[in-house]
């Protein structure tokens, strides 16, 4: 195990303006330098449960390292590829309960959720994701976007040519995630490796904030609120401050120097 490191972190998470309830779960954990947002797809059943699954079985496999040793040659793989290894294997187990449970019980079937996480280590982010949840980097008062969403919207962006002219004639279903954990047996998880400076802030996020809230707006928080309880308690304020029109959680962590 890596020895402790130095990391802040705060997490806030609200209902909004426009729903009843709260489907979105989170976790901050800096003891294992996990943190993670996860976000039930609207308007399927039990996707709170879908989401709340998919934090606690990311998180219980980290506690209990022992379930991932036996599903990859560990003794051969450097600590950096052990990592990013085990922090995708988590999300995949995640994606397998939640599908299960979905087929076993009927009232929970379709129940499905986004996922990002970001695994801390030494010198190292680890960062994992499904559907549309993000994962962004504050770095010298630059705010870059760290994952890509897994949406219509994206994905009509990626093609190119006719792509605008695709996106208006399904102006109303762009933001459409077209991957998400429980869906079907097996999901494709978007992974990457990136390299840490003490200082560096990472904000999970759901696309409660996201979606109403500019990139500029939520750089203007972080850059003028080094307090990490205070920024997030005002980014979720941002967000219903401009209708509030989903869920919104964000997690923040920030590494410490030396």
């Amino acid at each position: 195990m890596y020895p402790r490191l130095a990391i802040e972190a705060a997490a806030q998470s609200d209902v909004g303006r426009r729903r009843r309830h709260n489907e979105d779960s989170f976790a901050a954990l800096p003891c294992l330098g996990l943190f993670m947002v996860a976000d039930s797809l609207g308007g399927n059943a039990a996707g709170e449960v879908a989401s709340r699954m998919a934090i606690e079985v990311v998180k219980s496999c980290f506690e209990e390292e022992a379930n991932l040793e036996d599903t990859w040659p560990y003794g051969a793989a450097s600590p950096h590829d052990r990592d990013e290894v085990r922090l995708v294997l988590s999300v995949r187990r995640a994606n397998r309960a939640i599908y299960e449970a979905s087929q076993q019980q009927p009232e929970r079937r379709g129940m499905a959720t986004t996922f990002a996480g970001v695994l801390l280590g030494p010198g190292m982010a680890y960062i994992a994701h499904v559907g549309g949840s993000r994962v962004y980097r504050m770095r010298g008062g630059n705010l870059e976007r760290l994952t890509r969403d897994h949406s219509l919207l994206e994905e009509l962006l990626r093609d190119g040519d006719g792509a605008l002219a695709a996106l208006e004639a399904l102006s109303d279903r762009a933001s459409a995630v077209t991957r998400a954990l429980g869906c079907d047996e097996s999901v494709a998880i978007a992974s990457r490796v990136e390299a840490t400076e003490p200082g560096d802030v990472f904000l999970l996020c759901s696309d409660g904030l996201w979606g109403p809230v500019t990139e500029g707006q939520i750089a203007g928080v972080l850059q003028a609120h080094q307090e990490l309880s205070l920024a997030a308690s005002l980014l979720v304020d941002l967000a219903n401050e401009h209708g509030g029109p989903d869920n919104v959680t964000c997690v923040l962590a920030r590494l410490g120097g030396g």
